[in-house]
């Protein structure tokens, strides 16, 4: 197999790649998250921290957040008065002009041990995956390049009941990594349900090319197998958010669109050991 040609050697150079689209651009350039809509999120990921801590005894729980992009989401938690001494931001970009932690790297592999909670957002769609029809393996173009690997056909027998999809067992195994660094507290992980890759830029969905941001949706549900957790669709998380004016009524309308942003599934995941010790990234 030409592994040149695969849609996980695409997306890893996409995303990981030094001159790949998530080391060069400003991603809220080219498309809009959640994270944008307000401060809405950040929100509830300071109030869910906060609960956690009082839950497991964390005396200065930490925020980390992974794929942090230019740090939209700490900014408003430093606004809302987290403590910026203990808020990590984790990306393949360098540091943004914010009075916060920061660690320049690829997830999981750099995220240290913490207690607190854990919040990745639109992090797991940016994982690679192997697209498969039949039993094998396409490239970016829809051409057979070889047979799939026996655990991706396992994988997709098991959550597609066929031989064809997108295979999401990378993104099991990289969110097992992520929750494991949670030594107590909770894990989130935010994302938008299955699909084939897609482009984006300037705002606008495109062709999935070299040089665009490049995604696939992600099948939570086998995140869930390997971790445990429980989901809940976005627009049940913001049910009791109350809006103080018509700006943030109609950001909250957006954030709980059924048909858009509220479709969202979060997978909230305990830490591994609530008993441990806790402390600072370590």
């Amino acid at each position: 197999m030409d592994a040149e040609l695969t849609w996980s050697r695409v997306m890893a150079r996409t995303h990981a790649a030094p001159d790949g689209f998530s080391a060069t651009q400003r991603a809220e350039s080219h498309f809009t998250t959640s994270v944008d809509v307000g401060d809405h999120i950040a929100s509830i990921v300071m109030a869910r921290c906060l609960a956690t801590a009082q839950r497991h005894g964390i005396d200065d729980p930490w925020i980390v957040d992974v794929g942090a992009g230019s740090g939209r989401l700490l900014g408003q938690l430093l606004g809302l008065g987290f403590p910026g001494e203990r808020l990590l931001g984790i990306d393949v970009r360098p540091a943004p002009d914010l009075d916060v932690c920061w660690i320049q790297g690829v997830a999981p592999e750099c995220v240290p041990r913490f207690s607190g909670l854990l919040f990745a957002h639109e992090f797991l769609d940016d994982v690679p995956v192997e697209v498969v029809a039949d039993g094998q393996v396409l490239d970016r173009d829809g051409d057979v390049v070889g047979p799939a690997d026996t655990d991706d056909l396992a994988w997709l027998r098991r959550w597609t009941r066929s031989d064809s999809g997108v295979v999401g067992r990378r993104r099991d195994v990289v969110w097992q990594a992520l929750t494991s660094r949670v030594v107590a507290g909770e894990a989130i992980a935010v994302d938008y349900p299955r699909g084939l890759p897609v482009g984006h830029w300037r705002g606008r969905r495109t062709t999935p090319v070299a040089g665009v941001d490049i995604c696939a949706g992600v099948d939570l549900r086998s995140c869930r197998a390997a971790t445990g957790g429980r989901l809940v669709p976005q627009h049940r998380m913001l049910a009791d958010a109350v809006a103080s004016d018509l700006q943030e009524a109609a950001e909250l309308a957006v954030l709980r669109d059924r048909d858009g942003l509220g479709a969202f599934q979060w997978l909230i995941t305990g830490g591994t050991d609530e008993h441990a010790s806790v402390g600072s990234p370590a």
